[in-house]
């Protein structure tokens, strides 16, 4: 441990540290691996009356786990955070888990009321609306969910930057703004004013689908982005319990809206729903905390990521499976009464799958976090893909029982994407990059939100009740496809049936 200077004679043992010729002894410490108390470490060197150097400075950097194929430890998939002067994600903690219910919240109000809007634009359709096609009126919902998710291009890069608190106080605002003005609107289309159905068409467009569509992509991009300040090995449990707040959303608003539509109209039926979405606002608000900012991004977009082939593959995926999701919940009450049910069903339907899609993205992010988040996908999409061939198809008004099985099977397959589509977006970059990352991402995505709705109601109306089930099962055959390309760019295209991704 201790080496004389250059001179010394090797040869005597019992040399003593003191001798004159000697001089002063070097201390010669051994790497650090890990951050000590010296004092700790070397307990003799003060009783010696030695000169210790100073202990070296420590920089901690910003990394992320490199890919070992060897490896089949979930973690190794994984970024972690060692950003400078904070530990990694604690993965728990009452302030993590009170982030969690705060975004938990945020996803009932905003994604919860989305999922309603397979009960909304009938009621468009009947009222405000009635003078417009399906077709178009689908456009409103659509600009709502593409805006939501299209503009976290920047919001990511801001969140990266700000941290939560402004922007999700700001979205919050701006979300009950628009919800408020909706509740002003008059119940039926008239003459004159903004009775007259262009004038409703246009209000109905720019506050639910611009002004809550740019609210909702404030929240839910705080929302979500903020897991990754807390956890990542159980970033799936995290995130799988607040996918499930869409889920109770679901079937909260359309059982609400179903008492008070026709019993109390239209004003103050938004009004109740305004009650309960500025209440879970606004414990969002309070409960949600950050751990980083001031992390300044390349940019609100980085094209250069879709070079990557897994993230190319994934957001493929992630496009077709979320086209699945929303026009299911968009289109299924239109095909349902295409195909001879009841209208007063449909309400029960949404709620339905609402709730086995709150089952699916918190199963989802359980077996996420033992299996890997692609294998989840890949096992998700095939148990989507056999409930549209094998249980759709058998639909008929005299079967209604399997009309619910359906129901439950097809939100159960199809809420995985909500859950676990992020997390795998999120596992291919660094924590504080996530919100980039998952922006570009899902900037793409939004795409695949606009069309879906109005493009459905078109395959509907052209193929009929049966087409529209094939093209469904075509779409999901193709995320299945993108997700096997994805894990095999991930293995460096050698596949491993057995390894966690």
């Amino acid at each position: 441990m201790f080496a004389k200077k250059k001179g010394s004679a090797k040869s005597n043992p019992t040399a003593s540290c003191n001798d004159a010729d000697l001089g002063p002894p070097e201390l010669i410490l051994p790497p650090l691996t890990m951050v000590t108390p010296l004092s700790s470490r070397y307990p003799s060197v003060n009783d010696l009356g030695l000169s210790v150097p100073p202990s070296p400075k420590i920089v901690v950097v910003e990394t992320t786990i490199d890919y070992d194929h060897d490896s089949d430890a979930t973690l190794n998939r994984l970024s972690v955070l060692s950003t400078s002067g904070l530990p990694p994600p604690p993965e728990g903690g009452l302030q993590a888990w009170l982030t969690v219910a705060g975004s938990f919240c945020i996803t009932t109000a905003v994604y919860g009321l989305s999922n309603s809007v397979g009960v909304i634009q009938p009621f468009w359709a009947k009222h405000q609306l009635s003078a417009f096609p399906v077709q178009s009126i689908a456009w409103i919902s659509g600009a709502n969910i593409f805006l939501c998710l299209f503009l976290g291009v920047q919001i990511g890069p801001w969140f990266d930057r700000f941290g939560p608190r402004w922007l999700l106080l700001a979205g919050s605002l701006i979300y009950l703004s628009g919800l408020l003005g909706i509740g002003f609107l008059p119940e039926n289309a008239g003459s004159g004013g903004v009775n007259e159905p262009g004038a409703l068409f246009g209000l109905l467009l720019f506050l639910w689908g611009v002004v809550m569509g740019t609210g909702a992509a404030l929240c839910c991009t705080v929302a979500l982005s903020v897991l990754a300040h807390w956890f990542v090995a159980r970033r799936g449990l995290a995130a799988g319990i607040v996918f499930v707040g869409p889920s109770i959303g679901g079937i909260v608003f359309p059982l609400v809206l179903r008492s008070t539509l026709d019993g109390l109209g239209w004003a103050w039926s938004m009004r109740i729903l305004l009650l309960i979405v500025a209440t879970l606002l606004g414990l969002g608000n309070v409960l949600i905390k950050g751990r980083i900012k001031g992390k300044k991004g390349s940019g609100a977009v980085d094209f250069s990521t879709f070079k990557d082939a897994r993230f190319a593959w994934t957001t493929v995926g992630v496009f077709m499976n979320q086209f699945i999701l929303i026009a299911g919940l968009g289109m299924v009450p239109t095909w349902a009464t295409t195909r001879g049910f009841s209208s007063d069903s449909t309400y029960i339907i949404i709620a339905i799958i609402s709730g086995g899609s709150g089952f699916g993205r918190l199963a989802a992010g359980i077996i996420s976090d033992k299996i890997g988040r692609f294998n989840t996908m890949i096992f998700t999409t095939v148990f989507s893909i056999i409930t549209t061939f094998g249980v759709w198809l058998l639909v008929e008004t005299y079967r209604m029982w399997l009309f619910y099985l359906f129901a439950a099977m097809f939100g159960f397959g199809t809420g995985c994407v909500i859950s676990v589509g992020p997390i795998c977006v999120g596992q291919l970059t660094k924590p504080s990059k996530f919100g980039q990352f998952y922006g570009t991402s899902y900037s793409v995505v939004s795409f695949s939100a606009l069309m879906c709705i109005p493009l459905s109601a078109v395959i509907l109306d052209g193929l009929g009740t049966t087409g529209f089930i094939l093209v469904f099962g075509g779409v999901l055959l193709i995320a299945l496809g993108a997700f096997l390309m994805a894990r095999l760019a991930i293995q460096g295209y050698v596949w491993k049936w057995k390894e966690v991704i």
